[in-house]
């Protein structure tokens, strides 16, 4: 067997060397879009593959509708990619992508769409407003501004700009997404919390955490159907009474990510700083009451 042949890491490989080429990457890439391509077959009737942890295969057989190129050290999205068919959930997560191609909107149609930890320089609008996407995550990437929109992107449902230290998000640019559901803006050193997200009707989740926020605004009354709500390691000193109107916080509190987190905050008041110390659903149900009856 060559060396170049011993290199080859096979598609369904769940462990990757940490010494990665870009190369080998790229060829793994390849050989994953083929082999989703061929109906991901077994293993053993695959004469040019030597026989892998069988584990390794069952654990990466994903369905059809799905492709992982995650950490392959791809600088570029293969142009394989764009002649495969049914792909909803494509996932790019900390690859070396700084640009998205014009030809990825219209040659996929996809639901979910994951480039995190990639260090992209600028992205189309019309990803944003690409056909039936749902979620599109581009959080820990090197943009610093977005493209504007001519239109509504309706079908938006998760938006992902967690860790995006160096974005400026234009004043009002989120109300371009009407029916957003979950929105991710955790340590990305935001003093505060655009104010049209407060207008976002279908929120249910909103990731706040680690940014220097100083105070909650009343407005937040206004998202009644939010689950979730993530402020721990903020910089707040108090809550406002109106926070205490979000009962849907409460009633989902202590299952994941759902009920209110404020860990880690500086707050003023003893009894607040106790509670922000709590489990959930405790911690919830406390900082409700204690935002009813002393928010500010």
């Amino acid at each position: 067997m060559s060396a170049a042949r011993r290199q080859r890491i096979a598609p369904w490989a769940i462990e990757l060397p940490d010494d990665l080429t870009p190369a080998q990457g790229h060829q793994l890439a390849l050989d994953r879009i083929a082999w989703r391509e061929a109906g991901r077959p077994d293993p053993s009737t695959l004469e040019e593959w030597p026989d892998d942890d069988e584990l390794d295969y069952l654990l990466s057989r994903h369905s059809h509708d799905t492709l992982d190129l995650n950490g392959l050290k791809l600088r570029e999205i293969p142009d394989e990619l764009h002649r495969s068919e049914g792909i909803k959930f494509l996932f790019l997560d900390n690859n070396r992508i700084e640009t998205i191609p014009e030809r990825l909107v219209e040659t996929l149609r996809l639901e979910h769409l994951s480039l995190f930890a990639n260090p992209l320089r600028n992205i189309p609008a019309s990803l944003f407003l690409m056909n039936g996407l749902e979620g599109l995550y581009l959080g820990r990437s090197a943009l610093v501004d977005l493209p504007a929109l001519e239109r509504p992107a309706t079908s938006i449902r998760t938006l992902g700009f967690d860790r995006t230290e160096w974005l400026e998000i234009p004043e009002g640019y989120l109300a371009n997404f009407p029916n957003l559901r979950v929105l991710l803006l955790g340590h990305s050193f935001r003093h505060n919390i655009p104010e049209e997200v407060f207008s976002l009707n279908e929120l249910i989740q909103l990731d706040f955490e680690g940014n220097p926020l100083t105070a909650l605004p009343p407005s937040v009354g206004r998202l009644g159907k939010l689950i979730s709500l993530e402020l721990q390691g903020c910089k707040l000193e108090t809550l406002p009474k109106e926070l205490g109107e979000l009962t849907k916080l409460e009633e989902r509190a202590g299952s994941g990510p759902c009920g209110l987190h404020i860990s880690g905050n500086p707050f003023k008041d003893r009894e607040l700083r106790r509670i922000a110390k709590l489990k959930n659903p405790q911690q919830t149900t406390e900082a409700l009451a204690w935002a009813r009856a002393n928010g500010s």
